[in-house]
């Protein structure tokens, strides 16, 4: 197999006010593509820096250090970094997602680093999070996922440029049992699917036994490398107990009061929705003037307005449905009814002014006939509407949901 790391002679020292501090001691170690490797030890052994050293973000004092045959320590930063964009993948224990950004956009975030077009970006980064089974979740932030949800947008991100290695710091430090099983078991699945070379960092020895390769660290060396069968993280959640019904579906605590309220939120809606909307109302208003006419018989602004609204709300649901993985929370409707309404009373306002709108004529003469609290009063009156219209679309986005997308019943438990 072809080597991936080569470390020859590798020391890494610091400067400190009692003296110099030698972190690594005349490091030896190869790993070969398609390995997974987990380096154990305990704080202050030494693995924390050889990550560094490995991921490209600092530079060994002594030694070489060649990764896919690139000698990094005779490289600038800048050479560095590259490397760090083309060759690796980070996971991290905290995550490090962007909290105001979706699922999809915090994985497209490497690609945007690496200069691609906006249409590859979202092909690959969809392709990613499909990956690591989040396919349903693009959509949502990180306030709406659970941690092992946002650990998979985590690797997610790691993958989306197809490097050949993944390097993953204590990765399940902050998940429970139950969740870092499932985080192990998708990287065993890469590992033995893509190829791809994991090295994982960590001081649990449980964690380190899902590797086939456990490399300990003391004292900034090497004190035991053991290659081994490792435990097959599928099986061992296997055989852990169901989760408890009282778990959200979403993964959030229901018991939390800071989930129960980002679930009462929903957080950010996607723009598309609100161009889905437009798409609707614009079928319904024609819709509703080919009914006035053909049907009724009759001339009618308020029918094709009803079929507008009604339209717009049916977009909305399904789109919700189908590209958020969940219906719109009431404080989302109320948002969407809101923002859409500002909207197009912004894309039709100046319309109006310019006269080309088909009431523009006798609207504009009216407004020109009044004057001062007469105006201020009219001015107050469209506000009024324009609240109106809103709290309708509101309602009708309330009264629509359950009728196109109706929320799942609840699984009747097999005795």
């Amino acid at each position: 197999m072809e080597v991936l790391i080569a470390c020859r002679n590798l020391s890494k020292d610091y400067e400190s006010g009692a003296g110099v501090v030698r972190a690594l001691r005349e490091i030896d170690l190869e790993i070969q593509q398609g390995e997974f490797v987990a380096i154990v030890g305990t704080s202050g052994s030494g693995k924390s820096t050889l990550m560094n050293i490995l991921g490209c973000l600092d530079r060994p004092t002594r030694g070489a250090y060649e990764l896919a045959g690139f000698d990094i320590g005779a490289r600038s930063s800048d050479a560095r970094a590259i490397l760090r964009n083309r060759l690796i993948g980070f996971i991290f224990q905290g995550f490090n997602l962007l909290p105001r950004t979706t699922a999809l956009e915090n994985v497209e975030l490497p690609l945007v680093y690496r200069g691609a077009g906006a249409r590859e970006r979202r092909k690959q980064a969809l392709e990613a999070l499909a990956a690591v089974g989040l396919a349903e979740r693009v959509h949502h932030t990180p306030n709406q996922l659970s941690g092992g949800q946002q650990q998979r947008v985590a690797i997610a991100r790691a993958l989306v440029t197809g490097p050949p290695m993944l390097l993953a710091d204590e990765p399940t430090g902050n998940l429970d049992t139950r969740t870092s099983l499932e985080v192990l078991a998708l990287l065993q699945r890469l590992n033995r699917e893509r190829g791809i070379t994991i090295v994982l960092v960590t001081h649990e020895h449980d964690i380190a036994a899902c590797a086939s390769r456990v490399v300990t660290f003391r004292d900034g060396r090497i004190v035991s490398d053991v290659r081994e069968p490792s435990v097959d993280a599928a099986a061992e959640l296997e055989k852990l107990p169901p989760p408890e019904a009282s778990v959200a579906d979403d993964g959030a605590g229901a018991a939390d009061p800071a989930a129960a309220e980002r679930q009462r939120l929903g957080g950010p809606v996607p723009r598309r929705l609100y161009a889905m909307m437009a798409l609707g109302g614009a079928l319904g208003l024609a819709l509703g003037v080919a009914y006035c006419r053909a049907v009724l018989d009759v001339v009618s602004t308020a029918i094709p307005i009803a079929f507008g609204f009604v339209l717009e709300a049916i977009a909305a649901v399904r789109f919700a449905r189908k590209h958020m993985g969940r219906p719109l929370t009431s404080d989302q409707r109320a948002r969407v009814s809101l923002a859409y309404t500002l909207g197009v009373a912004l894309v039709l306002g100046p319309l109006t002014a310019l006269g080309w709108m088909p009431w523009s004529k006798p609207l504009l003469d009216r407004l020109d006939e009044l004057s001062g609290s007469r105006l201020a009063l009219a001015l107050g009156a469209g506000v009024l509407g324009l609240a109106t219209v809103a709290l309708a679309r509101y309602l009708v986005l309330a009264l629509v949901a359950p009728l196109v997308a109706p929320a799942p019943r609840p699984k009747k438990k097999v005795a």
